[in-house]
């Protein structure tokens, strides 16, 4: 089983390749003005995407955030303390299980009513190689879903619990502090593993290794949702 993923890890390295450029680009904006960000829990879009989500709020764009599974109603109130943080106009309780996304299909019937919904221009997921099956999963869903019907938003893959290999990045200097609250907010989650410190030194690194005076950056590994769902294929056909 090990040497069959590490197929697919090797065949993803060698089609991701062309997408990926020595010297990171840095954005300005985000593609679009809708957002509909894909949490599988209810803390992944303040640890892997609240600096950039927060930009986007502050310069008129619209965030909405559908949080997957449910835990506890006590984490449910931090995840809307922190959607506020971050500026989220609608949040979405999916309220299915922790590790029950993968191959569930009324988790792919909700999903695609609420793309049909919102109809954003972009979408952050976590990439597929995202190291937790829930987190996974959301890549398959889709996939699912373009058969079903027509998707044309941007896709902004973020990480979690595995490095990514990005060909974007933003500058989240001006905005650490509010995404540092956004972690700090989900108490019940950092009282076992220190989230802040592990974002703080993912986005330190990247924004020390775009620019010597860049204290804080968030990447992603960005494409269409067309190009995605491609590379989905040629990794796992």
């Amino acid at each position: 089983m090990k040497r069959l993923k590490n197929r697919y890890l090797f065949r993803m390295y060698e089609y991701i390749q062309p997408f990926i450029n020595y010297s990171i680009p840095k954005e300005e904006a985000v593609y679009g003005k809708k957002v509909l960000v894909i949490a599988p829990h209810q803390d992944d879009e303040a640890v892997g995407c609240a600096g950039t989500l927060i930009k986007h709020s502050k310069t008129d764009g619209c965030v909405e955030i559908a949080f997957c599974t449910h835990d506890t109603l006590e984490r449910m109130k931090e995840a809307e303390q922190a959607a506020k943080i971050i500026g989220s106009k609608r949040n979405h309780f999916m309220q299915f299980a922790a590790h029950s996304l993968s191959g569930n299909k009324d988790f792919e019937d909700a999903l695609t009513l609420l793309i049909n919904k919102v109809n954003p221009d972009v979408i952050f997921i976590p990439f597929f190689f995202d190291k937790h099956n829930d987190h996974m999963a959301i890549s398959q869903v889709l996939v699912d879903i373009k058969k079903k019907i027509d998707l044309k938003f941007m896709v902004y893959c973020y990480a979690v619990w595995s490095p990514l290999n990005p060909n974007c990045l933003f500058d989240i200097s001006d905005v650490w502090e509010l995404k540092k609250q956004t972690i700090e907010c989900y108490r019940t989650q950092i009282i076992s593993r220190d989230y802040v410190k592990i974002a703080r030194g993912l986005n330190q690194y990247w924004g020390e290794l775009k620019e010597h005076n860049m204290q804080y950056a968030e990447t992603f590994f960005m494409m269409t949702i067309r190009e995605y769902i491609s590379l989905w294929n040629k990794v796992f056909k």
